[in-house]
């Protein structure tokens, strides 16, 4: 297993879905990309740009049911995939024991920046992707070989994956600009938009 820290969020360019990118501690030019949902994007962008809820959301919820029952979060760690998707455990101790809860990789990523916990995955589960070996691929003026369908896909793949981190960072950054200007009130409900009935 190794260790890996979130790097920003990506966009797939043919879905729309996010992507956390997680770069390996030792090697930041391995990426490893995992497909999430946008709310469990959302909850990492909002960690990690330092904004503040008056409400505890979802994840600062588990937080603080995990400390209010004498728990505290030790790692979480990604560790297999099975039927297409990946499998993760959160890592509590709690009085000098562990306890392994089963979790998605995107839940377990996202406890784990709440308590500043290690983030692991096991190398030959995530595919890896290395962007200082396609960025100096790409400016090789060779003429391309013929490749089987099946490179090409991964390849075709990994420059989505890279394609979509600037954008991803403009579009963080609008994100959290946003944010800032986002009051509780925005969310009230007017008299004008209650229904009558």
């Amino acid at each position: 297993m190794i260790q890996v820290k979130v790097r920003n969020i990506g966009l797939d360019s043919l879905t729309g879905s996010p992507i956390v990118m997680l770069a390996n501690v030792q090697n930041e030019d391995e990426i490893f990309p995992i497909w999430i949902g946008i709310s469990e994007a959302e909850g990492i962008i909002l960690k990690q740009s330092g904004v503040e809820t008056p409400r505890p959301l979802t994840y600062d919820l588990v937080k603080n049911i995990i400390e209010a029952l004498g728990g505290v979060v030790k790692h979480v760690a990604i560790v297999d995939k099975k039927d297409n998707a990946y499998i993760a455990e959160i890592v509590i101790e709690k009085e000098g024991e562990e306890l392994h809860i089963d979790s998605r990789p995107s839940d377990a990523i996202n406890i784990a920046l709440r308590f500043d916990a290690p983030i692991y995955l096991e190398e030959t589960v995530v595919q890896k992707v290395n962007i200082k070996e396609i960025m100096e691929a790409s400016k090789k003026q060779e003429p391309k070989k013929a490749e089987t369908p099946e490179v090409q896909e991964i390849k075709d793949q990994k420059t989505e994956v890279l394609e979509a981190e600037p954008e991803t960072d403009k579009e963080l950054e609008e994100f959290r600009k946003m944010l800032e200007n986002i009051k509780p009130e925005d969310f009230a409900i007017k008299p004008e938009d209650k229904k009558e009935g």
